[in-house]
């Protein structure tokens, strides 16, 4: 079961990444794909779940939860399971602020284990050999292989509880593929009533205030061009931002570097303690390719990278490398790049 992102209306695109990984999980399993969606006047996301993957969609659309809240929505998620005829086998969460503030708590309620920001999901069988718990000892199948990197993402770690369902995780945005709207899907919808008790709002929303002018989405950029430390200072991202204008649906990025060093905002921020992203092109400027930088981008489809140190760890990974001033490249590389697009009949 997907528990599905939504915010003010606004259905998340982790919901739909989120039910790509549970589509291809569903199929080694041999079951249904099932979603769970909270708010208020929801519109047409249940059958936009379904048309995204969803078989079966429970929905919740109460006045309660037209604002997020912790202890409303845990009550919602749990009223939701309960109604099962048993707990599903596996509840993924997006790690977003969202994802990463209710999932706990329902992995408390079940007294399961949660897996937190997975970068990838799978399905396999577990022998438990360990005589601490005789209780545990034996072959376990068809378990949830939770797998995130580990030790400063040196390492990926496959963590797995198999003792108990639901078994969690919750996955970090981008890194997971939709498998694409198809409006001719159906599945079922199930409306479910919640009860809530007087103890769910200990705490109220008064006013919720977005600031529309510093949000950026990297996640839905199909072009980003991200500036590293090597920019030198804060100025040199209007070269950044001058190669990011020359693509249609782009997006300028950062390392964290660049982000500590207050050049930038942290909405800009790829990587391991910023966003995780998979655009179909994604340019480096100036950018060493450290490895909590690498874990949020490397991914993309195509990688160019421009650095004026040729043993800059970016270059081992990048499709396409430049060994350079940014500053006399880039410029280049967008009349280059535009005149490509226009040669291949493509709109930058």
């Amino acid at each position: 079961m997907v528990v599905a992102d939504q915010l003010q209306g606004d259905m998340q695109r982790i919901a739909l990444e989120l039910l790509g990984a549970a589509r291809g999980l569903a199929e080694k399993l041999g079951v249904k794909v099932q979603a769970l969606v909270m708010g208020h006047e929801l519109g047409d996301m249940p059958q936009r779940l379904i048309w995204n993957g969803a078989d079966e969609v429970f929905v919740v659309d109460q006045p309660e939860l037209k604002e997020y809240t912790t202890l409303t929505y845990r009550r919602a998620v749990i009223s939701v399971l309960k109604t099962l005829p048993r707990p599903p086998h596996i509840v993924l969460c997006g790690a977003t602020t969202i994802g990463r503030d209710l999932a706990p708590r329902i992995a408390a309620y079940f007294e399961t284990g949660l897996t937190a920001d997975c970068t990838e999901l799978d399905i396999g069988d577990y022998e438990h050999k360990g005589k601490a718990d005789p209780a545990k000892v034996g072959t376990y199948n068809n378990c949830l292989y939770a797998i995130r990197p580990s030790f400063g993402e040196s390492l990926k770690a496959r963590i797995i509880g198999p003792w108990k369902n639901p078994q969690m995780a919750t996955a970090r945005a981008g890194v997971m593929v939709p498998v694409g709207e198809d409006t001719t899907r159906t599945g079922k919808i199930t409306a479910v009533p919640v009860s809530f008790e007087q103890s769910d709002f200990r705490v109220k929303v008064i006013e919720t205030v977005r600031d529309m002018s510093k949000t950026v989405d990297l996640t839905k950029a199909k072009v980003i061009v991200s500036g590293g430390f090597g920019l030198g200072s804060a100025d040199g991202f209007s070269v950044v931002s001058d190669l990011a204008s020359a693509f249609k649906d782009s997006a300028v990025g950062s390392s964290r570097k660049a982000v500590d060093a207050g050049w930038i905002p942290y909405a800009h921020q790829v990587g391991q303690t910023g966003k995780s992203v998979r655009p179909e092109l994604y340019i480096a400027l100036g950018i060493s390719g450290a490895i909590q930088h690498r874990v949020g981008m490397s991914n993309s489809h195509t990688i160019i990278a421009v650095n004026k140190d040729e043993k800059a760890p970016i270059f081992q990974f990048a499709h396409y490398g430049i060994v350079g001033d940014l500053y006399d490249v880039a410029p280049i590389l967008k009349e280059q790049l535009s005149k490509a697009m226009k040669a291949a009949g493509k709109e930058a």
